[in-house]
C-alpha cells in the first residue's frame, strides 16, 4: 500500500516520501521499529497545508507547527485520535530538536508568538526531550515524557490564561483549581484513552517537590519517579524565562540559576545539574554584551560552557548591523560580559539571520 506521510529516521533523513508504495513486511515492519512521520502536509482536512513544502521539515517550522497541532488538539479533540495524535506533535518536536538542538533551545526564549499555555507546553516538552537523552532515557520513555509535558496543563488550560493577568496572591477559588489541576488532567487524559502510566504519573506528579512541599499529594524524595522531576524542572525553567504580565521573564542564565540556588531543595540536585550542564549556562537565544561593546545572541552552546558561540548583532557602539557577525571565542573582545534583555534593549532578532536556513517557517 503507498505510505500516507513522509518517514524519517531519529535524525531526520528522510526514508521514504508519502506515497511510495511499501513491498514486503519487513519493511513495514522496519518502519514501525525506526521511523517518525510527518503528516503535517497529509491533506485529511484538519491541518493547514505549508506554502513551502520543503520549509515543513526544518526544525523551526517543526515546532511552530507543532504548537499550531497542539492548540487545534486541546481545543477540539472530536474524531481525532488523542494520543496518536499527541504522539506524532511529539515526534515533529523529537525531530526538530536532533536536528538542531541549539535552535530548539533558542525558541524558547526567542519565539513567543500565540497562546502562552501552548507554547509554554512544546518548550518544556523541547527541554525535557533534550535533557532526557542527556540522561540516557530511551526513545519509548522520552516520548512518554514529551506526551507528558504536551498535556501537563490540559486539566486548568482557560484558567492559566486567566492567571496570566493576575497580580498578587490568587484567591481561594483560584487557589483550589490550581492545586487540583494534576488530578483533573489525569482524569481527561484517561477519558481520551490515555493508558501510558509513566505519561499518566508525570502529569499527577509534575508539581511534586522532593522536600514534600508540593502538591496533590506532598510526596517526598524517591516517592517521585524521573520522568515527573525531569518535567518539574522544564516546566519551572520554561515558565521563568517566558515571565508574566506581572513579572518579567528572567534570563536564561538567570533562570537556571535561581533553579538551583533558590529553589534548592524543591529539586532534585542530580537531575538539576544535569538539566543544566544540557542547556549550558548561556543557552542559546541568549542576548549578550561582548567585551568590544557589541550586543549578541547565543547562538551555539559550544564544548566549554562559559565560551558559547555567539553572533553580534550590533557594532561595537551600538549601531545595528544586517547581517549578524559571528564572533571567534578564542578572542578576548569577543567574551562575554553581561547578559542583556535585547527586548529591554528594543533589538528584535531574526533567527532565519542567526540560523540560517533551518530557522525558516
Amino acid at each position: 500500500m503507498p505510505l500516507p506521510y513522509d518517514a524519517y529516521d531519529a535524525k531526520g533523513k528522510l526514508l521514504l516520501r508519502a506515497g511510495e508504495t511499501l513491498t514486503s513486511a519487513a519493511q513495514v515492519e522496519r518502519l514501525i521499529r525506526t521511523a517518525y512521520f510527518d503528516d503535517h502536509g497529509y491533506s485529511d482536512g484538519n491541518h493547514d497545508q505549508p506554502s513551502d513544502p520543503a520549509s515543513a521539515n526544518r526544525p523551526l517550522a517543526l515546532i511552530v507547527a507543532a504548537r499550531r497541532r497542539l492548540q487545534s488538539l486541546l481545543d477540539d479533540a472530536k474524531g481525532v485520535d488523542f494520543v496518536q495524535e499527541t504522539k506524532r506533535i511529539g515526534q515533529m518536536l523529537h525531530r526538530a530538536c536532533h536536528a538542531n538542538a541549539d535552535l530548539s533551545l533558542a525558541s524558547i526564549v526567542l519565539q513567543r508568538d500565540g497562546p502562552y499555555a501552548i507554547r509554554h507546553m512544546v518548550n518544556t516538552a523541547i527541554a525535557c526531550e533534550l535533557t532526557g537523552a542527556v540522561l540516557g532515557l530511551s526513545t519509548a520513555e522520552r516520548a512518554s515524557i514529551m506526551a507528558a509535558a504536551l498535556t501537563m496543563n490540559i486539566g486548568m488550560l482557560d484558567l492559566q490564561q486567566q492567571l496570566l493577568s493576575v497580580k498578587g496572591p490568587l484567591n481561594d477559588e483560584q487557589n483550589i483549581a490550581v492545586q487540583s489541576h494534576c488530578q483533573r488532567g489525569v482524569a481527561l487524559l484517561q477519558d481520551r484513552s490515555v493508558g501510558d502510566t509513566v505519561w499518566l504519573q508525570a502529569v499527577q506528579d509534575h508539581h511534586e517537590r522532593p522536600d514534600g512541599s508540593g502538591y496533590p499529594a506532598g510526596k517526598r524524595g524517591e516517592e517521585i519517579g524521573l520522568p515527573a522531576h525531569l518535567l518539574a524542572l522544564a516546566d519551572v525553567y520554561c515558565a521563568r524565562v517566558a515571565g508574566r504580565h506581572y513579572r518579567p521573564p528572567l534570563q536564561p542564565n538567570l533562570a537556571l540559576r535561581w533553579l538551583f540556588l533558590n529553589d534548592g531543595a524543591k529539586v532534585d540536585a542530580k537531575i538539576a545539574t544535569l538539566f543544566i550542564k544540557t542547556l549550558s549556562i548561556y543557552p542559546p537565544g541568549t542576548g549578550v554584551r561582548l567585551r568590544n561593546g557589541s550586543i549578541g545572541v547565543v547562538t551555539h552552546r559550544g564544548k566549554n560552557s562559559l565560551a558559547p558561540q555567539v553572533s553580534s548583532i550590533t557594532t561595537h557602539d551600538g549601531l545595528r548591523v544586517a547581517t549578524p557577525i559571528r564572533r571567534r571565542i578564542d578572542t578576548d573582545a569577543h567574551a562575554i560580559s553581561e547578559v542583556v534583555d535585547l527586548e529591554e534593549l528594543d533589538l528584535a532578532v531574526s533567527m532565519e539571520a542567526l540560523w540560517g536556513k533551518d530557522a525558516v517557517i
